[in-house]
């Protein structure tokens, strides 16, 4: 506080003589002294949390370039082949992965399979054997270190991403739902599909009937359809 009463004096000193030999207004050096002062408190309370402000704009700086990277696999991205006629054929021809996070772990080693059009196929395995990462890469989450993975015998990676990821319905064994409505969540599946639409889809799921029974149907919050399950 002393170096406040000090500075204080200082300025009443200087505008003292700012007023009587230079002629200035007091109002002016009144205001001036005021600005000064409040902007040095405000500079010694950031002072304590220099450290934290120091480490947030490092933070800052991080997410920034996480923000600003292009990844290699682009859901934007609208170049590659749309097939005008897909049979559903898949291949994995020779494929070779590990998760970026752990190089060290192979996961998939010189996977051969081929899945049929029109044909139900079950993966079996182990915990941690791959099974999910095979659907992973199908999806392109992940491109495989090596091989490839067709369908109907052209190669996914020259596939457009967002075409290629509207053709499959998947149905994760630890579902998750956004905190709006049961229409909303189904929309994320397709972008603009209509009512008659959002019903198919639920009538496929045989959730329809379901829904239909809810107060308020495919407008029911989801937050709150949850409440009703735990009650």
């Amino acid at each position: 506080m002393g170096i406040i009463y000090v500075g204080w004096a200082f300025q009443a000193w200087v505008g003292t003589i700012l007023v009587s030999d230079k002629g200035e207004k007091g109002g002016t050096i009144f205001v001036a002294g005021i600005c000064v002062i409040m902007g040095g408190l405000c500079v010694l309370s950031a002072l304590p949390n220099l450290t934290a402000i120091t480490e947030a704009s490092t933070s800052t700086t991080r997410i920034f370039e996480m923000i600003d990277r292009t990844p290699s696999i682009d859901t934007e991205d609208k170049k590659g082949k749309a097939l005008s006629y897909v049979r559903g054929e898949i291949e994995f021809k020779d494929i070779y992965f590990n998760y970026p996070s752990r190089p060290d772990t192979p996961i998939l080693q010189g996977l051969n399979f081929k899945a049929p059009a029109g044909q139900s196929v079950g993966l079996i395995g182990g915990s941690g054997s791959g099974k999910s990462t095979i659907i992973a890469l199908l999806q392109r989450f992940y491109d495989p270190i090596e091989g490839e993975i067709l369908l109907d015998g052209y190669k996914i990676r020259r596939l457009q991403l967002k075409w290629l990821r509207s053709l499959m319905g998947l149905v994760n064994q630890e579902p998750v739902l956004f905190a709006t409505s049961i229409k909303e969540n189904i929309l994320f599946g397709k972008e603009g599909a209509t009512m008659e639409e959002v019903m198919t889809a639920a009538k496929a799921g045989n959730a329809h009937d379901f829904i239909s029974k809810l107060p308020d149907g495919y407008e029911t919050q989801v937050n709150r359809l949850f409440f009703c399950f735990c009650h």
